[in-house]
This record gives C-alpha cells, sequence and structure tokens, in this order.
C-alpha cells in the first residue's frame, strides 16, 4: 500500500471520528490479488440475502424478551485464563473457513475439558485439502466444512502440517475427535448468550480494502471497496464499547495485540461489515472433553509395584517403609539409600493417595 493510501485511510477515520488505527501491515503490503486470495469464504449473493432477513426475523423475536440474560461483556482470552489458541497464518492459500473453524473447535475443547492449557493444535491441512480439496483458489463454506468435522472428525496438526498451497489429502491421517454437532445462531442475543455460556463460534464478514491496514481499536469501515469474504473466529463482545472480539488467521504482522502478546486479533463495531446483518454466528457441539485424560498416578502404580517386589527380597526396606510410610513397628536403621526410596514412595503417596492403603496391606502381607 502506498503512503497516500494509507493517509486517505486515517484521514477517514479521524473525519470520521472512529476509535481505530491503520498502519502498514505485512497484509496491506500484499497485491490486490494475493489479498483476495485471503478472503476464502464462498457465499452467494442469494444466501446472504436470505441470511439477512433470516437474522431480521430471529432479532425481531428475540427482542420481546423482557432479559436478554447475557453479561455485558466476554472475553474468552482472559476469562478465568485463556482459552483460545495462538494466531495462526493461512499464507497464501483461501483456507480462512478452515482456520476459523478450528480455531474455534480448539478453544470449545480447552473450555469443555476445563483445561486453559489444552494446548490443542488441529490441522487445517486435513479439514481443508481432505474436505474441499484444491480449494486455496477457490475457497469454501462453514456448513461443508462443520459437517466435515462431525462425520469425519478433525486431526492433530502434527499428522498432517499445513501449508499454504494445495495439496492432496494425505492418506493413513487418524482423526482425532470429531464435533458432536453444530447450528447456526441468528439472534445477536442468542449470539452473546452462547458465546458467553460456551465459547467462541465460528463467523463471517466482509472485507473492505482499509480492513488490510487495521493495527488496533475498533475497527468500523471508512474507506475502500468490497474486497470480497472472510471466515474468522468470534472470541467474546462488549456491550459498553458495543463491539465483537475476535481472531483472524493473517499471522501476527497484522492486527491489534491481543492479551496473549501476540498481534493478529481485532475488534469490530457492532453493525459493521455485516458481521451482524449478512452473516450467522455458528455453534459447534462437544458434549463431553474429547480428549482423553491421562491418570497421572497410572505411572506412580508401577513404581509402587516395583518397590514393594523389591520389599519381598530386602528386609531392611521392608522394615524401613512400614515404619516411616504406614506407621507400623519399631523405628529400624535406614541406609541413605533406602531413606531415598522411602522418601519418593512418601511423595507418591502424597500425590496418589488412593494407593496408600493397598500399599501398606501389601508390604504387611510380604
Amino acid at each position: 500500500m502506498t503512503t497516500e493510501s494509507l493517509k486517505t485511510i486515517q484521514n477517514a477515520i479521524a473525519k470520521g471520528g472512529m476509535d481505530w488505527q491503520a498502519a502498514t501491515t505485512s497484509v496491506s503490503q500484499l497485491s490486490t490479488d494475493e489479498q483476495k486470495v485471503l478472503l476464502g469464504l464462498r457465499i452467494e449473493k442469494a444466501e446472504l440475502e436470505a441470511t439477512e432477513k433470516a437474522i431480521k426475523a430471529a432479532s425481531a423475536l428475540s427482542a420481546l424478551q423482557a432479559d436478554p440474560g447475557f453479561p455485558l461483556a466476554i472475553d474468552w482470552r482472559n476469562n478465568g485464563g485463556n482459552w483460545t489458541t495462538p494466531i495462526k497464518n493461512q499464507g497464501g492459500c483461501g483456507s480462512c473457513v478452515a482456520h476459523g473453524t478450528l480455531a474455534t473447535i480448539e478453544a470449545r475443547a480447552s473450555i469443555v475439558c476445563q483445561n486453559p492449557n489444552l494446548d490443542l493444535d488441529l490441522s487445517e491441512s486435513h479439514l481443508f485439502y481432505c474436505g474441499c480439496g484444491n480449494c486455496c483458489g477457490n475457497g469454501w463454506n462453514f456448513a461443508p466444512a462443520l459437517d466435515f468435522c462431525k462425520n469425519t472428525g478433525v486431526a492433530k496438526e502434527a499428522d498432517f502440517p499445513y501449508v499454504d498451497s494445495n495439496q492432496p489429502c494425505k492418506p493413513g491421517v487418524t482423526p482425532m475427535f470429531k464435533i458432536d454437532g453444530w447450528t447456526q445462531v441468528l439472534a445477536l442475543a442468542d449470539r452473546k448468550n452462547l458465546l458467553a455460556a460456551r465459547g467462541p463460534m465460528v463467523a463471517g464478514m466482509a472485507v473492505y480494502q482499509d480492513f488490510f491496514s487495521y493495527s488496533g481499536g475498533v475497527y468500523q469501515h471508512v474507506s475502500g471497496s468490497l474486497a470480497g469474504y472472510h471466515a474468522i473466529s468470534v472470541v467474546g463482545y462488549h456491550e459498553t464499547g458495543k463491539y465483537w472480539i475476535c481472531k483472524n488467521s493473517w499471522g501476527t504482522g497484522w492486527g491489534e495485540l491481543g492479551p496473549d502478546g501476540q498481534r493478529g486479533w481485532f475488534r469490530i463495531a457492532y453493525g459493521d461489515s455485516g458481521l451482524d446483518t449478512q452473516f450467522a454466528f455458528y455453534d459447534v457441539q462437544l458434549n463431553k472433553c474429547p480428549i482423553p485424560v491421562v491418570d497421572p498416578c497410572i505411572k506412580h502404580r508401577l513404581y509402587l509395584s516395583s518397590v514393594l517386589r523389591a520389599a519381598q527380597t530386602n528386609r531392611a526396606l521392608r522394615a524401613c517403609l512400614l515404619f516411616h510410610v504406614c506407621r507400623v513397628g519399631r523405628l529400624p536403621l535406614c541406609s541413605r539409600a533406602i531413606m531415598a526410596v522411602v522418601s519418593r514412595v512418601q511423595a507418591v503417596l502424597k500425590i496418589c493417595p488412593q494407593f496408600r492403603v493397598a500399599f501398606c496391606r501389601a508390604l504387611q502381607a510380604i
């Protein structure tokens, strides 16, 4: 982008009294054709018009409710922990639907598993190249992407790493889990209720030329023509500020600095860029934690078993364990090596107290 073009946007922001900043970004420096590739949400005009009518009807119905119920603000990047995953970069491929969908599913899994440190990393390549095919230049839509996640499932990033060019579907990739379902959410009050109660949702928006230069604040379109349509993940909202909080997939050289210390996020005013008026939000259902919970006591059980085997032939070890761990017998003479074993057993039983009774019974039976 030329300095003159950036100044045009900045002047338009100032003239309109808007609260956002425009700057040279990694995306604004791309050519027009390269920018268009980033906008991989493929949607027909008829679908936009139908969705717009459905949103108006649903919002009118929800407005009859006396109490909308949702809290004044929610931000899943800072809600008793950061439940979102790091910003990714779709690169020169129109894979935004896959990125927005998996960003949402990754966050939802962390929330359902009640673990903000789950650090789940799902494969956009598996979803995009197996679910859509050679679609880097064509883009995709929400329903088939979400259906793929429900019917086929999603794999780990490590099993099919992302590259930003068309790839054949990698054979032998095993899905990590499937989502239980998804629903289209139209009314604005319903969107906020679900965001607050369940977590981030997938959404679409129109992208205008000035959005490529966004670097912070609450975005509102002020300059430039329509460039295309884009899929993102909505991670929160703010009623007082009248904006949505969203996660993008254009890397960390674009966007607003988030609480995680990364750029790549953005805030957008209610009613802007068709986010509220032309596009539904998509709620992803995960009815239980899809990630197997590994019991940390399994490895400790194996250690305790090995200690019991050693105590069968080592009378001094048995006596020291009985006295210091099980409080049985008189104080024996315990070597430094034996006390190291005793200390480790005590530490294990502090972590896994459910093993104490069984361990002491087995020790006494030797």
